[in-house]
C-alpha cells in the first residue's frame, strides 16, 4: 500500500548551529529521526603531537528524514537546529538518491577516514593564481577544501595561505596523489 502524502517521511536538510552538530543529531535520533551528517576523519599535527578531527563535508548542515506535517514542529526547535532549510513556504525534499549516493562514499556511519602522508616541511612551487611561481612550505593539509596550508616568502616576510590543490605545479602534485590514499571507515 502506498503512502499518502502526508503521512511520508522524507529526506531534508537542517542548518545547524555553530559547533552544535552533535547535539542536534542526538537530539533528532531520541525522537527516531534518521540522521545522516557525512564528515571527514584526518590526521592532524598540532605542536607536534597527532590527533583524529571530523570536519564536516556540508559545514553547518545535515540531513534528516521526517514527516514534514508532523514533525516540523520538533526539528525546528530541537537543540541545535537552527532551521529547515526552506524557500518561502517550501520545504525542498533532497532525494532518495542522493543520500544513498553518499552513504556509498561515506558509509553509514557517515564518516570518510583521509590518511595523509604529506611530509609538512617540503617545498612545492605554485603554477597557477596569484602566487604563480612562487615556491613554497607546506604546513598542513585541508581534505574537505582540497587546500595546502604552505608557508610563502612575499615581500620580505614569512606569510601563511592557502591554496587549491590545482594551483601546485604538476610534478609538486604527484607529491599529493601518491601520497594521499582515501579508504571508508
Amino acid at each position: 500500500m502506498e503512502k499518502r502524502w502526508s503521512e511520508q517521511s522524507l529526506w531534508y536538510c537542517l542548518s545547524i548551529q555553530p559547533k552544535k552538530e552533535k547535539l542536534a543529531v542526538e537530539n533528532l535520533k531520541k525522537e527516531n529521526i534518521e540522521v545522516f551528517f557525512p564528515q571527514f576523519q584526518y590526521q592532524k599535527i598540532r605542536s607536534r603531537k597527532t590527533s583524529l578531527v571530523l570536519e564536516p563535508l556540508f559545514p553547518g548542515y545535515l540531513f534528516a528524514k521526517f514527516n514534514l506535517y508532523s514533525k516540523l514542529t520538533f526539528v525546528r526547535s530541537a537543540k541545535g537546529v537552527r532551521k529547515v532549510v526552506h524557500f518561502g513556504s517550501s520545504y525542498p525534499v533532497i532525494p532518495d538518491s542522493f543520500i544513498e549516493e553518499l552513504r556509498i562514499q561515506f558509509g553509514e556511519e557517515g564518516i570518510k577516514t583521509i590518511r595523509e602522508r604529506i611530509d609538512v616541511g617540503s617545498t612545492i612551487h605554485i603554477a597557477e593564481g596569484p602566487f604563480q611561481g612562487f615556491s613554497c612550505i607546506v604546513l598542513g593539509f585541508i581534505p574537505a577544501k582540497e587546500r595546502v596550508r604552505v608557508l610563502l616568502e612575499w615581500l620580505g616576510r614569512a606569510v601563511q595561505i592557502e591554496i587549491n590543490l590545482k594551483e601546485i605545479a604538476a610534478n609538486d602534485l604527484t607529491l599529493f596523489k601518491k601520497d594521499m590514499e582515501m579508504t571508508d571507515r
